[in-house]
């Protein structure tokens, strides 16, 4: 399955591709499914309340956590690959695909590529956001759960872009979007210009969208062979009066966000590893909320199928969970959620 690391450029229209020897299809993708429950909270209410405040992590199974036994969703990925020319879908289905798209029912990405010549490869099409250290699917990320920064970062993107190979396992790429996470039927005329810089599996990117702006910065280390640690810091911000889209839209009052995370994982036999996330993430402006989660999260596997429990903790500078009663609110909520994905 192909990810973007960086958004890479204006591209071009018009060419003419010379034809391609034996091109090949593939199809891919992972189902997954979970157990959640609240360890502190409310487990027979919907996720936000008017009144009595947060009954999960708005960020735990991206907005929508499901308590008890839940679909997360079939992703299936279908690819058509030559030497030059091909093209990427990848298709979701399921309540935790529901949560991530604002616009398309199932399409999560799907572009075209060419590569241009040996350091030259240029896409146009949706994809998605090459920021902070997680994906979409459950079957390419360590934790269940997603973080703060994921969650309210943009997630899609409709454009044109350009990544070229620098040499010595670096990477720069340019492009040109509509504004972040408008990816169906672009009205302000308003686009979204980003850049970025890689070495391997680390990087610096910016956004510029509209009123907002988002800088990223990634560092991975493989301290050992059976150590690595992940780390990420991520800024947002934008003007108070900005027409805000996707789950930015929740924050009203705020102008911003900062999100610092550390990602260390190790791998204590074959078929199993255990890894931290440890996020504190500060909202700018109104009353400068901030939150710490730290998440437990094992790994287990047994051939294609992961089995993934997760303990988290969110702890918020205000008291804005509800408690188990429903009739108060509090400053922290404890969740486990155990997971099952198959991956092919």
């Amino acid at each position: 399955m192909k990810k973007l690391i960086t958004i890479m450029s204006l591209a071009v229209v018009g060419f003419t591709f010379a034809q391609e020897e034996a091109p090949t299809f593939n199809v891919s993708g992972s189902i997954d499914a979970y157990f959640s429950t609240s360890l502190t909270g409310p487990n027979d209410q919907a996720n936000l309340t008017d009144d009595n405040g947060w009954t999960a992590p708005p960020s735990s199974i991206m907005g929508t956590d499901q308590r008890g036994f839940s679909l997360g969703m079939a992703n299936i990925t279908f690819s058509y690959e030559g030497e030059k020319v091909g093209f990427i879908a990848d298709m979701a289905f399921g309540p935790r695909a529901d949560a991530q798209f604002f616009d398309y029912d199932v399409v999560n990405e799907a572009y075209m590529y060419w590569n241009a010549s040996e350091k030259v490869t240029l896409i146009m099409g949706r994809f998605n956001s090459w920021m902070g250290m997680e994906n979409f699917s459950a079957a390419n990320n360590f934790h269940y759960s997603y973080s703060h920064m994921y969650t309210f970062a943009p997630r899609n993107f409709n454009g044109i872009a350009a990544q070229f190979d620098l040499g010595n396992d670096l990477g720069f790429g340019v492009g040109v979007m509509n504004a972040a996470d408008t990816t169906l039927n672009n009205r302000s005329g308003n686009y979204s210009i980003g850049a970025g810089i890689s070495k391997g599996d680390s990087g610096i990117s910016v956004l510029s969208s509209e009123d907002e702006t988002f800088v990223d910065a990634k560092l991975q280390f493989k301290v050992t062979e059976k150590f690595n640690l992940g780390l990420n810091a991520h800024v947002a911000s934008w003007d108070d009066d900005a027409a805000l889209t996707g789950n930015r839209a929740l924050a009203p009052g705020n102008e911003g966000f900062t999100s610092i995370s550390a990602y260390p994982q190790i791998k204590s036999s074959e078929s199993l590893s255990w890894g931290l996330r440890l996020e504190h993430i500060t909202f700018k402006g109104g009353d400068d909320l901030s939150v710490f989660t730290p998440t437990l999260t094992a790994n287990y596997s047994v051939g294609a199928l992961t089995i993934r429990p997760e303990l988290r903790l969110d702890s918020s500078s205000e008291d804005i969970f509800a408690n188990r009663d429903m009739d108060d609110v509090t400053g922290s909520m404890t969740s486990f959620t155990m997971a099952a994905i198959y991956q092919f």
